[in-house]
């Protein structure tokens, strides 16, 4: 009897792992019925470096636009960095190459050392459409003195 309850225990212990990792494999390869992530790429913006309104301090210089596109809506971020931290304003301008359709959002943050500030900004796709899409970037930084406009900048992203 010992033997036997032995055999079934160890059975069953390789069967569960095997069906562990199994499952693992599976999620990893995304047939496990979950929502994938959403896709995403990063554009470079051009001529962005800028004083930050700390003078002594790291120079805002957003490099680049991670867009995300899942569900309908496309999330855009941004990146810049402080030493002493501040405040960014940013206007995002956007229009489609092919259709002409513009869109402007607005996003205000601040980034508080040693973290990286972002600017996050979603829309519905279908507000500026899918293809070519030019991005300007215009931005005012400010701390607790005073406020610096950053130099304006652009890039092209794709929306899908």
């Amino acid at each position: 009897m010992r033997h036997r309850r032995f055999r079934i225990t160890t059975t069953t212990a390789v069967l569960a792992t095997a069906g562990a990792v199994g499952a693992l494999v599976i999620g990893g390869t995304g047939l496990s019925g979950q929502a994938a992530a959403a896709p995403s790429a990063e554009y470079p913006l051009t001529n962005c470096i800028g004083p930050s309104p700390n003078i002594v301090d790291l120079p805002y210089n957003p490099t680049r636009i991670i867009v995300s596109d899942y569900a309908g809506t496309t999330w855009l971020t941004t990146e810049f960095s402080s030493l002493w931290g501040y405040r960014s304003a940013v206007r995002l301008d956007l229009q489609n190459l092919a259709t002409g359709k513009r869109v402007t959002k607005l996003s205000d943050r601040a980034v508080s050392p040693p973290y990286v500030g972002t600017h996050q900004i979603s829309l519905p796709t279908s507000q500026i459409g899918k293809g070519r899409v030019k991005a300007t970037l215009s931005s005012v930084n400010r701390n607790a003195l005073w406020a610096i406009p950053a130099t304006t900048c652009s890039g092209v992203i794709q929306v899908r």
